[in-house]
Parts: structure tokens; C-alpha cells; sequence
């Protein structure tokens, strides 16, 4: 529509010559997209049939919001802790303390909160804006704002979708260790490593050993696929609910182990390693690319779950500069406060043995389902059960907060590229958790 000039209104020549039309463009970084190169769906109509332009006003902060048709969180609240509970998964816990004892300890924490600031944060920002700007998940956005951009979209849904093959396994093993913490005496007790390659993960002995099930994995991993579907069977909707338990939890359980970790025989020791910056190593370029990598993957910009979380948020709400610093921070700072909890008990283990920390299996899931354990294991009885059930169930709950973010990621383009049909949107949920479970 054209606005006529400032002359016109104050009662000058009303027969001047419109002025020229505004250049097509999409510029990113305003709130809402004005003149650009691709349609703009008009507003929804209200309960009248005429156009409600301000649909949100008329909602409670308590209530789904829908926005042209598109599904948003409910309120600020569960779009913040969805987001936090994202990046701070498995990562942080599992993946993070081995790579900063094998690359200089405190090297590499300044190493990884240089990048968290100089990758982490502007990539978060450019993939939060880019789905609130275009409100579609990451294929729709990135094809939308090129065809030539389409197969960048896609890249991001096939990384999701080979996360959430593996992601749901790692969380059954906990689920299998969590049962198991109710035992006395812990079934680890004495060799954590035959336990978990042999009784948890029923390795085989090689790529041609493939007529077995190992029965728990099977059905926990199946659990964790149907947990899955129920938390995301109607979308965010029901998943913004869940994360204020599954976000808060982890912390409650990260303070826990903090506690018991500062009064453990060695756990000083522990620290002492954990915060000791290996001069060598700060000046090793190895240490900086470890780090960097550590923040693409913690953070998890560039697997499609950002794009599609923003989305889904509120428009009143939307705000890249601010979610886009604060999050990759809160990420960060959660990965620091884990080394904590990890540190000390490394600490108490290398005391108990008379091995050093370097001694230790710290790589891989080494960490968390070898040499914990081994430490789980060496605390009193009762203390030992009590632990080891904290710190199984924060493993669960990180895993599946990272979860929900991937498959939604993979959900979000069967719906909107109706990849199977016109199923109903539980259904379409249901499918795809079916899918890659089987």
C-alpha cells in the first residue's frame, strides 16, 4: 500500500506522483520481513473471518500461540529452556572433561571460551534469526531465502537425522546403568570396563557377529524412541512442557555431585588438574582446533534444531542479539560448572588406585561410563547407589533435551515438505520416531 507524502497529509498537492516502489531485498535483521523476494503468507483471519493482525495480544502467556497457521511455544519461558536444554546435552558432560584433561586443562578452557565467543555466539545468532525471520524449519528457511541455499537446508536435516540414530542408544545405556545403580553392591564393582563393553553393550566380536539382540539395549533404546514421540506428539506444544522438569533437573544433579565431589578423599587433586594451564599446550595449535570443535558441537549450530526452534517463537518475543549471546554463554558456563563434578572424582579415583588422572580411560564415553563408575563404585554403600542414580538420571535428561531438538529438526521438514502426505501431524511424529527406531 502506498503512503503518501508528508506534504500530501498536511494539505499540499494530493495529485503528486506516487513515489517509486520499494527494491525487493531481505534483510535479516529487522523484526518483520516487509518487501522481499519470496511470498509472505497473509494473516490468519480472526473469529469474524476479518484479518487478525495482532493475534498474540489475545492470549495468555499460559496459552499456545498460532501465528498464520504455524505452531509457536507457549511463552518465553519454554523457547529459552528448549534451547538451553539443546545445547547443553551430552557434550558437556561426556565429551567435554577428556578433551580438557588431554589438552592442557585450563588451556583449553580459555581455548573454548574464545570460541564460544568468536563462533558460538554469532552462529547462534545468524541461525536463530534466520528462522524467526522466515518461520519455516531448516530446509523450508534456507530454500527459501535461495533455491541455491536449498541443499545447505537439507545438510542440516541429514545431520540431525544421523544424531538421532545414535543419540536415543546412548541414552538407553544410562537408562540400563540407572537400573542398575539400585543394586548392592553396584554390578560394575571391580571391572567397570567388561560391564559396560560386555554386559551393557553386548559387543560383539566383529562386523560378522550379527545374530544377536542384546535384549536391554533393544528395549531401552525403545523406550527412549517412544519417550521421544510422546514428548513431541504434538509438537512444541507438548515438548515446551516437558524441558522445565528436564532443563532444571541436570542442575540440581550437577550441584549434587559438586558437593560430594569437594569432600572426596583426591578430589582436590582433581580440581587442581582440572583448572592447571599447560603453557605448552595454549601455544598448541591442536588445543585451539579441539576447542573450536568442542563449540560447534555443544553448541549445535549447523544441525538445524536453532533454525527451527526460532521458528517457533512468539514474534513479541523474538530477539537474536539477546537469546543468540545469552544461550551459547549459559552453554559454556554449564560445560565449565560440569568439570566440577567430574574432576574430583577422577581425583578420588587416581587417589584410591595410586594411578594419575593420565592414567585413566578419559576418551570417548571413557568418562562417564568407565572411569566414573570406577569411582561410583569406591563410595560407601547407600552413598554409592545414591549417586550413581543422580548421575545417571542427569545423563538421561541431557540426552534427551538434546533429542528433542534434533528430531524436531527432522519432524518439522517431513510436515512442512509433506514427506508423508497428508498424515496428521501426531501421526507424521509418530512415523518418523518409528522409522528411525526401526
Amino acid at each position: 500500500m502506498m503512503v503518501p507524502e508528508v506534504d500530501d497529509m498536511k494539505g499540499g498537492n494530493m495529485h503528486s506522483p506516487p513515489s517509486a516502489p520499494p527494491i525487493p531485498h531481505a534483510n535479516l535483521y529487522q523484526q518483520e520481513p516487509s518487501v522481499i523476494g519470496v511470498p509472505v503468507p497473509p494473516p490468519s483471519p480472526g473469529p469474524g473471518g476479518s484479518a487478525n493482525h495482532n493475534n498474540n495480544n489475545n492470549n495468555d502467556d499460559d496459552e499456545q500461540v498460532v501465528e498464520d497457521g504455524r505452531q509457536e511455544f507457549s511463552n518465553y519461558a519454554e523457547f529459552f529452556l528448549t534451547s538451553v536444554g539443546y545445547c547443553v546435552g551430552l557434550g558437556n558432560l561426556v565429551v567435554y572433561p577428556g578433551r580438557v584433561y588431554n589438552h592442557g586443562g585450563g588451556a583449553f578452557i580459555v581455548a573454548y571460551f574464545v570460541f564460544v565467543l568468536v563462533l558460538g555466539v554469532p552462529l547462534y545468532m545468524h541461525d536463530l534469526k534466520v528462522g524467526q525471520f522466515f518461520r519455516k524449519g531448516a530446509y523450508g528457511s534456507f530454500s527459501e531465502m535461495s533455491p541455491l541455499l536449498a541443499g545447505t537446508g537439507l545438510a542440516h536435516v541429514l545431520i540431525a537425522s544421523i544424531m538421532i540414530a545414535y543419540f536415543n542408544v546412548i541414552i538407553g545405556w544410562a537408562a540400563i546403568y540407572l537400573y542398575h545403580s539400585f543394586f548392592d553392591p553396584l554390578p560394575w564393582e571391580g571391572d567397570t570396563r567388561t560391564f559396560f563393553y560386555q554386559e551393557v553393550c553386548g559387543a560383539s566380536a566383529g562386523l560378522g557377529d550379527v545374530n544377536r539382540i542384546v535384549w536391554p539395549v533393544f528395549g531401552a533404546n525403545a523406550a527412549a524412541w517412544l519417550l521421544t514421540c510422546i514428548v513431541l506428539i504434538k509438537g512444541v506444544s507438548s515438548g515446551g512442557k516437558v524441558v522445565y522438569v528436564t532443563v532444571t533437573l541436570p542442575y540440581l544433579c550437577i550441584a549434587a555431585l559438586i558437593a560430594r565431589g569437594a569432600t572426596l578423599p583426591g578430589g582436590p587433586e582433581g580440581i587442581k588438574e582440572y583448572l592447571n594451564v599447560d603453557v605448552e599446550k595454549l601455544q598448541d595449535v591442536t588445543t585451539w582446533v579441539r576447542a573450536a570443535n568442542q563449540v560447534f558441537y555443544s553448541v549445535g549450530v549447523a544441525m538445524g534444531a536453532i533454525v527451527t526452534f526460532g521458528s517457533y517463537q512468539q514474534r513479541k518475543n523474538a530477539s537474536y542479539a539477546r537469546d543468540g549471546f545469552i544461550i551459547p554463554v549459559i552453554n559454556g558456563l554449564t560445560s565449565f560448572l560440569g568439570g566440577f563434578a567430574i574432576f574430583p572424582m577422577l581425583g578420588h579415583i587416581a587417589q584410591n588406585t595410586g594411578l594419575g588422572i593420565e592414567d585413566l580411560d578419559l576418551s570417548g564415553f571413557g568418562v562417564t561410563f568407565i572411569a566414573y563408575t570406577e569411582g561410583l563404585a569406591s563410595l560407601p554403600r547407600g552413598w554409592a547407589q545414591a549417586f550413581s542414580a543422580i548421575f545417571f538420571l542427569m545423563i538421561i535428561t541431557l540426552g534427551v533435551d538434546t533429542q528433542i531438538g534434533v528430531a524436531e529438526t527432522v519432524i518439522t521438514f517431513a510436515r512442512e515438505t509433506r514427506a508423508m502426505g497428508s498424515w496428521p501431524e501426531p501421526l507424521v511424529t509418530a512415523g518418523v520416531c518409528l522409522g528411525f527406531w526401526a
